[in-house]
């Protein structure tokens, strides 16, 4: 990355309204923290770099949400194309290929020692691969699907 950074110009403040800003908002962010030594607080490049990155999350939050609307599959998935990695890497984890396959697959949930071995794996919260009650597919038994 070059030295010189261009600044967004905030003479009339705004929110991030496109892409281009977004990215010289993360450029700029990124050389401010990169700076050695660091901006100490209160400075005003400090403060820009705090301002910054109110402006990147609200952004991120709106344009690029995942949370309530991305499913574990979603959230694993997007999680394994960024490590370079693929579906196969999760069969020792999750128990085989057969589990892997069904979890995405939406027939099987994750239990919770998979979900500990997945956040240890790909540093992911365990709550982005919790699903909620409302979207959980009914798992039944055996003995319930043969109407016993």
């Amino acid at each position: 990355m070059s030295s010189e950074v261009k600044r967004l110009d905030f003479s009339k403040p705004h929110v991030l309204r496109n892409d281009a800003e977004y990215d010289a908002a993360v450029a700029e962010m990124d050389a401010l923290i990169d700076r050695d030594p660091p901006p100490p607080p209160g400075s005003p490049e400090s403060d820009r770099l705090e301002f910054l990155s109110v402006l990147v999350e609200a952004y991120d939050e709106e344009h690029h949400a995942v949370g309530a609307s991305a499913t574990p599959q979603a959230v694993l998935d997007f999680l394994l194309d960024q490590q370079g990695m693929t579906r196969a890497h999760l069969a020792g984890l999750l128990g085989g290929r057969s589990r892997v396959s069904e979890f995405f697959a939406g027939k099987r949930r994750l239990s919770l020692s998979q979900i500990q071995r997945l956040r240890q794996l790909l540093h992911v919260p365990a709550d982005l691969l919790l699903e909620e009650p409302a979207t959980r597919p009914r798992v039944r038994s055996r003995k319930q699907a043969a109407g016993r």
